[in-house]
C-alpha cells in the first residue's frame, strides 16, 4: 500500500483545501515549531484512528471567521493509496455551521470508502471496512509515531504479542498447544481416576499428588524470587555504572574495581581453607586422646606389675602342687630360680621365625641349628604348644587363676603401644593446623589492607568527578553499599537457582513414581493414549518456542543491521531482545550493551536510533512476511539529533525502499535582521524522493487563531 496523495480540509491551522502529492519512497516536510507539522499528524491520525466526538476543536478558525453566520462548510481529511494497481480514496469529514461570532456547530460526521478499479470505475464502500482492508490496525500501531517518547514500542508488555501474531508463524501454534494442553489434561484425569480405583495405591497415590503439587507451588515461589532478584541486578548494576559514568578516568576505576574483586576472592579462598572446626576433630580426629601416652605408660605399668605378680603366684602354686615337679625343677634351675616367662612369650609366630632364621631375636645372637640356644627356643616352641594341647590327663585340682583377664590387659597394652606412633602425629597435625590457620589470617590481613587501599584509591577517582558536590556525595555515600548489595543479591540468583533445580529433580522423582503407579494400576490403553497426548504437546510447544526463538533473532539481526548504518562512524553498541517469563507470559525486554555490559542511561539520540531501528526491522518484517509495503509517518523522530547525523540518518532511510514521512524541524534558518525564514542550503545535499515546506501564511497574529494558515510548498 501506498499514500499517493493527503488532502486536509479547513482542519485547524489547514484553512481551505491543502495537497500533498507524496512519492513511493523517502517524503520530507519541513517546519518550523508551530508552524503545522504536529497538526498535519493529527490529521492523519484522526483519519485512521479519531472518534466522532468534540469535533467542533477540529474546525479552523481561520475558516470559520470568513464565514457568515448560518453557513456551512466541510472539514475533511482524506488519502489517496495505489494498491495492487487499484486506486482507493478514504476520507473522513462533517460539517461546520457558523452559529455565532467563534461558534459553530457540527453534523454529518462520516467516513467514506471509494475503490476505483484498473479501468477507471468506481464503487462506494464502508470507510471503516476499507480502511482496515488496506491498512490493518495492528500495522497501524506499528507505522505512526508522534515524537522520540512513542518510539519505544516494547515499553508495552502487549506489544511483543501483537507483533508475534502479526509476523511470526509461533502464532498457528497457539491453538494446537491449547488443544493438546486440554487433551493431555483429560487423558492425565482419565489416568488418575482409573489408578485411583486400585484401593491398594489410594494413599500412596494421593500422598504423592499432595507433594507434586506442593512442589510446584515451591517452584513457583522461588521463580518469582529468582526474578525479582535478577531484576533487583540489573538495577544495582545500571546504579554502579551511572555512578561510574561521572569519573573523568574511567580506565583507572575499572582497574582498580578489578582489582578489588581479585582481593576479596582472594580473601574469600583464604577463608574457605581456613579449618576451626576443632570441636569436630576432637573426636572425629581423636584430637582428644593426643595426651594419652603418659596414661598409657601408667597403665602399661600396672599391667606388667599385674602379670608379674600373676606369674609369681602361678609359680608358686605349680611348684606347691608338684606338678611335673621334675621338669619345673630343671626349668627353675635353668632359670636360675627367676620367674618364668609366660608360655606363649615370645609368640608361636616369633619363636618358628627365630628358628627358621637360626638368630635369637631376643638378645639378637646367633643360635645355629642345633647349639643351645636353638633347643632351648624349640623346647619352648613344644612347651607353648603342649600347653595350647589338651592334657590327656585331668586332674580335679581346681586352676589358681580360673580367667586369664591378665593375658587380655596384656594385649590391650600391646595393642595401645601400636597406637602410640599416631598418637604423637597428632600433635604435629594439630601444630601444623594452627600454624597454617594463622598464617592464612595474616595472609586475610595483609589482603583487607590491600583492600582498604584500593578502595581509598577509587574514592579518590570517583571524587574526580565533574558532576555537582551533591550528587558526587549519593555517589561516593551509595558506590559501596551498591557493591555489598550486588554481591549478595548474586549469592541469592545462585541459591535461587540451586533450589529451583532442587525442586524440579524432586517433582521428577515424585512424577516419576506417580508414573510407576499408574503403570501397574491403570488400565493399558489409557496409559499409551496419555502417552502419545504428552508428546504432542510437547511437539505442539517446542515448535512454537522455536518459531518464536527464531522471530526475535530476526528481529534482533534486522534491528542492529540498521542500527549499525543509522550510526556510522559513530559508536553503537549491540541492541539485545531478551525473552523473559512473567506470571506465566513471555515478554521481551531490549536493552542495549556494550562489549556484554548493558550501556546505563544512553543518551537519547542514541535511543532514539535504536527505537527506529527496531521500528525499520518490523517494518522490513511486514513486507517479507505480508508481501505487502505499509508506509510509515514519523513526527520530530531526531529532535535530539544534530544536522550532521539527521542528514546521514535521512540518506539512509532513503535507501530502506518503503515509503516513509517524516517531518522534521531541521535546515530551517530565520535571519537575524529580516526575520525572514529560509532553507539551509546543506538540505540540498539530503537524498529524498518529495520534499514540503510547511509555513504558516504572513504576516500573522501570534496571539489570534483567525490569523493562522499553514501553506504547503513542494519543494
Amino acid at each position: 500500500m501506498i499514500i499517493k496523495k493527503i488532502s486536509i480540509e479547513n482542519y485547524l491551522c489547514y484553512s481551505g483545501v491543502k495537497e500533498f502529492e507524496l512519492s513511493d519512497g523517502l517524503n520530507i516536510i519541513l517546519g518550523e515549531n508551530g508552524e503545522g507539522k504536529t497538526k498535519f499528524f493529527e490529521a492523519v491520525d484522526w483519519l485512521f484512528n479519531g472518534r466522532n466526538s468534540e469535533l467542533d476543536s477540529l474546525v479552523s478558525a481561520k475558516t470559520l471567521n470568513e464565514t457568515e453566520i448560518g453557513e456551512d462548510f466541510r472539514v475533511k481529511v482524506s488519502i489517496t493509496v495505489e494498491q495492487y494497481e487499484e486506486k482507493k480514496i478514504i476520507s473522513k469529514s462533517f460539517t461546520a455551521k457558523k452559529t455565532a461570532d467563534n461558534e459553530c456547530s457540527t453534523a454529518n460526521y462520516m467516513l467514506e470508502g471509494i475503490e476505483e478499479n484498473k479501468i477507471g470505475e468506481r464503487n462506494q464502500v464502508d470507510g471503516a471496512n476499507l480502511l482496515d482492508r488496506i491498512f490493518p490496525f495492528q500495522i497501524r500501531k506499528y507505522s505512526m509515531f508522534k515524537g522520540e517518547s512513542e518510539l519505544n514500542i516494547f515499553e508495552s508488555q502487549d506489544a511483543l504479542t501483537n507483533l508475534v501474531n502479526l509476523f511470526s508463524d509461533a502464532k498457528h501454534y497457539d491453538k494446537y498447544s491449547e488443544k493438546g494442553a486440554f487433551l493431555r489434561e483429560k487423558a492425565e484425569k482419565a489416568v488418575e481416576d482409573s489408578t485411583k480405583s486400585d484401593k491398594k495405591n489410594e494413599a500412596l497415590y494421593k500422598s504423592l499428588e499432595s507433594e507434586i503439587l506442593r512442589l510446584e507451588n515451591e517452584k513457583h515461589k522461588y521463580q518469582v524470587h529468582l526474578n525479582s532478584t535478577v531484576d533487583e541486578i540489573k538495577n544495582i548494576e545500571g546504579n554502579l555504572q551511572q555512578a561510574e559514568s561521572h569519573v573523568k578516568n574511567a580506565d583507572t576505576l575499572e582497574t582498580i574495581n578489578n582489582r578489588i574483586k581479585n582481593i576479596e576472592e582472594k580473601i574469600s579462598e583464604y577463608n574457605k581453607r581456613i579449618d576451626e572446626n576443632y570441636t569436630t576433630s576432637l573426636f572425629d580426629e581423636k584430637w582428644i586422646s593426643v595426651n594419652f601416652e603418659p596414661i598409657h605408660k601408667e597403665f602399661a605399668d600396672k599391667v606388667k606389675q599385674l602379670s608379674l605378680d600373676r606369674r609369681k603366684q602361678q609359680s608358686e602354686f605349680d611348684k606347691e602342687q608338684g606338678i611335673k615337679e621334675g621338669e619345673r625343677k630343671a626349668k627353675a634351675e635353668l632359670l636360675n630360680n627367676a620367674v618364668p616367662l609366660p608360655d606363649n612369650i615370645p609368640s608361636k609366630v616369633i619363636m618358628e621365625e627365630m628358628l627358621h632364621d637360626e638368630i635369637c631375636k631376643v638378645c639378637n645372637r646367633e643360635a645355629p641349628k642345633g647349639s643351645e640356644a636353638y633347643n632351648f627356643m624349640f623346647e619352648r616352641l613344644q612347651t607353648y604348644l603342649q600347653s595350647q594341647a589338651k592334657k590327656e590327663e585331668e586332674t580335679d585340682d581346681e586352676p589358681l587363676f580360673k580367667k586369664d583377664y591378665t593375658n587380655r590387659l596384656l594385649n590391650l597394652s600391646v595393642s595401645h603401644e601400636d597406637n602410640l606412633k599416631n598418637l604423637r602425629e597428632i600433635r604435629t597435625t594439630i601444630k601444623d593446623l594452627f600454624e597454617f590457620n594463622a598464617d592464612r589470617k595474616k595472609d586475610i590481613e595483609l589482603l583487607n589492607e590491600q583492600l582498604e587501599k584500593e578502595k581509598t584509591e577509587r574514592e579518590k577517582v570517583l571524587g574526580d568527578s565533574s558532576i555537582a558536590e551533591e550528587k558526587l556525595v549519593n555517589v561516593l555515600k551509595n558506590y559501596n553499599s551498591w557493591q555489598r548489595d550486588l554481591k549478595q543479591k548474586g549469592k541469592e540468583q545462585i541459591d535461587y537457582e540451586a533450589k529451583l533445580k532442587d525442586i524440579e529433580a524432586q517433582l521428577k522423582t515424585k512424577k516419576d513414581e506417580k508414573d510407576k503407579i499408574d503403570l501397574s494400576s491403570a488400565q493399558s490403553f489409557l496409559i499409551k493414549t496419555r502417552t502419545i497426548l504428552r508428546d504432542i504437546e510437547t511437539i505442539f510447544k517446542d515448535t512454537k518456542e522455536k518459531k518464536f526463538d527464531e522471530f526475535i533473532e530476526k528481529l534482533e539481526t534486522k534491528s542492529n543491521n540498521f542500527f549499525k548504518d543509522i550510526n556510522i562512524d559513530a559508536f553503537t553498541g549491540t541492541i539485545l531482545f531478551t525473552k523473559k517469563s512473567r506470571s506465566n507470559k513471555t515478554i521481551v525486554e531490549i536493552e542495549l550493551q556494550e562489549d556484554g555490559r548493558t550501556f546505563y542511561k544512553p543518551n537519547q539520540s542514541l535511543l532514539t536510533s535504536m527505537h527506529i531501528s527496531i521500528l525499520f526491522a518490523i517494518s522490513e518484517l511486514a513486507t517479507e512476511i505480508q508481501e505487502e509495503k505499509f508506509p510509515m509517518i514519523f513526527d520530530a523522530p531526531t529532535s535530539s539529533f544534530g544536522e550532521n547525523k539527521t542528514e546521514q540518518f535521512l540518506n539512509l532511510i532513503y535507501e530502506t525502499g518503503n515509503q516513509k514521512i517524516l517531518l522534521i524541524k531541521d535546515f530551517l534558518y530565520t535571519d537575524k535582521n529580516t526575520k525572514v525564514l529560509s532553507i539551509k542550503d546543506e538540505f540540498k545535499n539530503v537524498k529524498r524522493n518529495k520534499a514540503f515546506w510547511l509555513k504558516l501564511e504572513r504576516p500573522f497574529d501570534q496571539n489570534n487563531l483567525k490569523t493562522i494558515n499553514t501553506q504547503v510548498i513542494t519543494l
